[in-house]
C-alpha cells in the first residue's frame, strides 16, 4: 500500500512539474506598425502602456527581426516555422479566392507540433494564408480559429453607415485591397456576426479563447489587423490624437497619423484587456507572452526612425521590428537583449517548451530559452538569410553575417555594419570588396536551396476577374459567393 501511494505521489510530483515547465504560449502580432511607434522604443505621440508592460516585465530584443517585409511572406515564415523561400512563398496572395494562392496543402506548421505535444492551438485575426479548404487555419494546425481569411478587413461590419452601402453588392470587378478587406468574419469556418470595432471584436474572441481553454496549456496567436490600412478608428480615441499635436514624419500627412495612433492605441487596449484576463484567471505566471509585428511600418502612416526603410524593402526598417518577451519569474524583467532573433525562433522555442524536437520538426528558428533567461550570453544565430525577390532567379535578398549585413536587389550589392551604423548610411560595399563578394557567394549558395513561387504574379485583367467569386458555403450572403453553374 506505502509503494502505491508513494508511486501515485511521485507521479503526481512528475506531472506537476512536467506541467510547470509547459507554459502557455501567446504570440501578439501586429500589422504594418512602425518601429519608433510604441513607447519602449521611444514613442511621444502614441500611447501604449499595455504593450510597454510586455516590454518592463520581460525581455526586449533590440535586433529582432521578421522573415519578410511583406505581410504574407512574413506570416508564412512565423506560421510554418520555416524561412518561406525555401517551400516557395515570395508573395501576398494577390487573389484570395485563386486556390493556388497561399499554404500548399499537407504543410505542416509550428501549431501542428504544437498539437503533437498536446496543446491546444488557436489563431485569432487575420489569416493571409489563402481561403481553400486545405488552407483554412483548422487544416493548418489550429482546433480553434476566429477571425478573417483575407489580408485585411474593414474595421466595421460591412453595412455600416460610413461606408454607405459601398460593400454590400459587385456590380463590377473589385481591386485586390476591396476583395481582401470584403470577406466575412469566421469561426471555425462559419459565418459570424459582429457588430463592433474590429479590433476590439478580435480582442474579445481571444479573450474566450484563453477562457475555454485555461485548463489546458495552450498555443494561441492573436494576429491583430491593426494598424494595417484602411485608416479607420472610433471617433473618440481619435479625438485623443488631435492632427497638430501629432509627431513630424517625413512623409506621414498629419491626418493619417492622427487615425494611425488611434489604431495603435486601441490594439494596445485590447492587449491590456489580455493580460488584465491571464492575470485574473492565475494564468500570468504561467503564460510566455510575446509581442511584435509582421514588418516594418508603411512609409505613409508610421515611423521607423532611425532606421532607413519601410514595409516593401529590406532594409533594417523593412525587417527590423519591436519585439518582446515576457515570462514571468523565468526572464528578467526590463533586460534589453542585443544578439539578433527572428520571429523563427519564437516558433522554435514554443515547440520546445512544449517537449518537441525542433531538428526533427525541420524548423529553422532556434530555441531560445538559455539566451532569454540570461543562462546563455552567446549568439542564438551565426548567421541569417532572407530572400526577398519574387523567385529564385530573382537576386534579392539578405545575409546577416556577425555585426555585417550584405543587401542584394537585382544583382546590386550594398554592406553596412550595423553595429556601428543601424541607420545604414555608409555602404561599405567599395571600402570592403572581398567581404561583400564574399557575404554575396555565401547567400548564392544559400539561395541555391529555394523553391520556385508556388504561384506567379498575373497581369491579365481576365486571370484576375477570374477569381472574384467562389461558391464555398462560408461565402453565402455576401458579394463574392456566386453558386457554381452545373
Amino acid at each position: 500500500m506505502f509503494r502505491t501511494l508513494l508511486a501515485v505521489a511521485l507521479l503526481f510530483s512528475a506531472s506537476s512539474l512536467f506541467a510547470a515547465d509547459r507554459p502557455n504560449i501567446v504570440v501578439i502580432m501586429a500589422d504594418d506598425l512602425g518601429y519608433a511607434d510604441v513607447g519602449f522604443q521611444g514613442c511621444r505621440d502614441i500611447s501604449t502602456p499595455n504593450i510597454d508592460r510586455i516590454a518592463a516585465e520581460g525581455a526586449r530584443f533590440s535586433q529582432g527581426y521578421v522573415t519578410g517585409c511583406m505581410c504574407g511572406p512574413s506570416r508564412a515564415g512565423f506560421i510554418t516555422g520555416r524561412i518561406q523561400s525555401t517551400f516557395g512563398y515570395y508573395r501576398n496572395a494577390a487573389q484570395p479566392l485563386n486556390p493556388q494562392q497561399g499554404l500548399p496543402a499537407g504543410m505542416k506548421t509550428v501549431a501542428h507540433f504544437m498539437q503533437d505535444e498536446g496543446y491546444v492551438t488557436g489563431v485569432v485575426g487575420k489569416w493571409h494564408m489563402g481561403t481553400a479548404d486545405h488552407q483554412h487555419p483548422d487544416a493548418m494546425g489550429y482546433s480553434d480559429w476566429f477571425g478573417f481569411l483575407g489580408g485585411g478587413l474593414m474595421y466595421y461590419p460591412l453595412d455600416h453607415p460610413s461606408y454607405r452601402g459601398r460593400y454590400l453588392k459587385k456590380t463590377t470587378p473589385w481591386g485586390v485591397r476591396d476583395m481582401h478587406h470584403t470577406l466575412p468574419m469566421l469561426h471555425n469556418g462559419k459565418q459570424v456576426e459582429w457588430k463592433q470595432y474590429l479590433t476590439r471584436e478580435l480582442t474579445d474572441g481571444a479573450i474566450r479563447f484563453i477562457r475555454n481553454n485555461r485548463a489546458r496549456p495552450f498555443f494561441l496567436f492573436v494576429s491583430y489587423n491593426a494598424p494595417h490600412e484602411y485608416l479607420e478608428a472610433p471617433a473618440e480615441t481619435i479625438a485623443k490624437y488631435p492632427a497638430d499635436s501629432m509627431s513630424q514624419i517625413p512623409g506621414v500627412p498629419a491626418k493619417s497619423r492622427s487615425i494611425y495612433a488611434a489604431m495603435v492605441d486601441e490594439m494596445d487596449q485590447g492587449i491590456g484587456r489580455l493580460m488584465e484576463t491571464l492575470d485574473t484567471l492565475e494564468l500570468a505566471n504561467d503564460t510566455v507572452v510575446c509581442f511584435l509585428s509582421d514588418h516594418g511600418g508603411l512609409k505613409r502612416t508610421s515611423d521607423n526612425r532611425p532606421l532607413r526603410g519601410a514595409k516593401g524593402n529590406a532594409y533594417e526598417g523593412g525587417i527590423r521590428v519591436p519585439f518582446v518577451v515576457r515570462w514571468p519569474k523565468r526572464v528578467e524583467p526590463g533586460i534589453v537583449l542585443d544578439h539578433p532573433v527572428t520571429s523563427l525562433d519564437l516558433g522554435a522555442t514554443a515547440v520546445a517548451l512544449a517537449g518537441g524536437d525542433v531538428e526533427q520538426a525541420g524548423l529553422h528558428g532556434k530555441n531560445i530559452t538559455s539566451y532569454l533567461t540570461c543562462q546563455s550570453t552567446d549568439p542564438p544565430h551565426d548567421v541569417l538569410f532572407w530572400h526577398t525577390g519574387n523567385n529564385p532567379k530573382d537576386i534579392s535578398g539578405v545575409l546577416r553575417e556577425g555585426d555585417y549585413k550584405m543587401l542584394v536587389q537585382r544583382g546590386r550589392v550594398e554592406l553596412f555594419n550595423i553595429a556601428t551604423d543601424p541607420r545604414e548610411s555608409a555602404d561599405l560595399s567599395a571600402a570592403q570588396p572581398q567581404r561583400a563578394e564574399s557575404m554575396l557567394a555565401r547567400w548564392m549558395v544559400w539561395n541555391e536551396s529555394n523553391r520556385p513561387p508556388l504561384w506567379v504574379g498575373s497581369k491579365s485583367r481576365q486571370d484576375k476577374n477570374n477569381y472574384q467569386y467562389a461558391d464555398y458555403e462560408w461565402l453565402k450572403g455576401t458579394p463574392h459567393y456566386k453558386a457554381r453553374d452545373n
